[in-house]
Order: structure tokens, then C-alpha cells, then sequence
């Protein structure tokens, strides 16, 4: 049995071995998960926004608030900003990510929440910030990645089970 580790504060951190003492108590490969999605997603967002016409807005909305700044100096440190976001997203989407396959039980899952944290946060800074409309097309796409990773992330069926034991019994030591 693998040794449980400590957390910075000497406590018992959570994980597949030492499950959370309450059962409404958000694992932390899912938080870390949902978090490293959540992290991807805006800094596709920072990359938008550091080439986009609402770069130029925001710089204005700040030449209101610091007159004495040139307006150009101030767009250059906008999209500077943004830029620097987009390291800083990656960064902690990274960390996240290592930090929810650590304590994850399996890669397929961590993934699946992953993407879904990833399209969630993307649709609505899409529709919030950016004014997008999704079209339905979208929404199926998303609709099937969605339902692969599923599909991926459940156990095995009965039918492959049924298949596998009328195989051969070389066939079961590849597995």
C-alpha cells in the first residue's frame, strides 16, 4: 500500500488511498481537474484578447481612469498584461493538471473533466466577453466530445467481458 503523503501543513491530504472524511467533499484530482480546465480556457482567452479589437477598449476605459497616461502606452501595456496572462494561465493549468493526474484514479477521467471545465469556461467568456452566438453545430460538437470522453472514462462493458472470456487465453494476458 502506497505511503499517503503530507500537505504543506502536515495534515493528510486526500487522494485515492485516503478518501475525504466527507462524502460532499469535492475530491482533489476533480478540483484539480476542473481547475487546470478552468485555467486552459482563459488563457485561450488572454491569447484573444491580447490580438483583439477589445484590447483597444479596455486601454480606453484605463485612459479614463489615468488621463495623464498616452493612450498608446497604454495599449501596449494591455496587451503586454495579456500576454503575461497567457504564461500565467499556462502555468497553472500545468500545475493543476500534474497535481489532478497525482491524485487522480485514472487519466481518462482527469481528461474528461479537464475538457468539460475547458468548454464550459470557453462558452461562456465566448457569450460574455466576446459576444459569440453558439450555434447548434457547436453544441453537438461538444455534445459527442463529451460523450467519448464518457465513453472512454466508463468501465468495461458486459459485452466485451462475454467476448473476452469465449477468446482465447493468450488474448487475456495483452490485457
Amino acid at each position: 500500500m502506497p505511503e499517503i503523503q503530507l500537505d504543506h501543513f502536515g495534515k493528510q491530504y486526500p487522494n485515492r488511498d485516503n478518501p475525504p472524511e466527507f462524502s460532499y467533499v469535492l475530491a482533489p484530482s476533480s478540483f484539480f481537474a476542473l481547475s487546470a480546465g478552468v485555467f486552459a480556457a482563459l488563457s485561450s482567452v488572454s491569447a484573444k484578447l491580447a490580438v483583439d479589437q477589445h484590447t483597444e477598449s479596455v486601454a480606453q476605459a484605463l485612459a479614463l481612469i489615468f488621463p495623464s497616461a498616452g493612450s498608446r502606452v497604454l495599449g501596449l501595456l494591455t496587451r503586454a498584461g495579456m500576454l503575461a496572462a497567457i504564461g500565467i494561465c499556462n502555468f497553472f493549468m500545468w500545475l493543476f493538471f500534474t497535481k489532478a493526474l497525482r491524485y487522480g484514479q485514472s487519466t481518462p477521467r482527469v481528461m474528461m473533466l479537464q475538457t468539460v471545465a475547458n468548454f464550459a469556461t470557453t462558452a461562456a467568456c465566448g457569450v460574455y466577453i466576446f459576444g459569440d452566438v453558439l450555434a447548434v453545430r457547436w453544441w453537438m460538437g461538444a455534445s459527442l466530445i463529451a460523450v467519448g470522453l464518457a465513453l472512454l472514462n466508463s468501465e468495461k462493458s458486459e459485452f466485451v467481458c462475454e467476448a473476452l472470456d469465449e477468446s482465447r487465453p493468450e488474448d487475456k494476458k495483452n490485457l
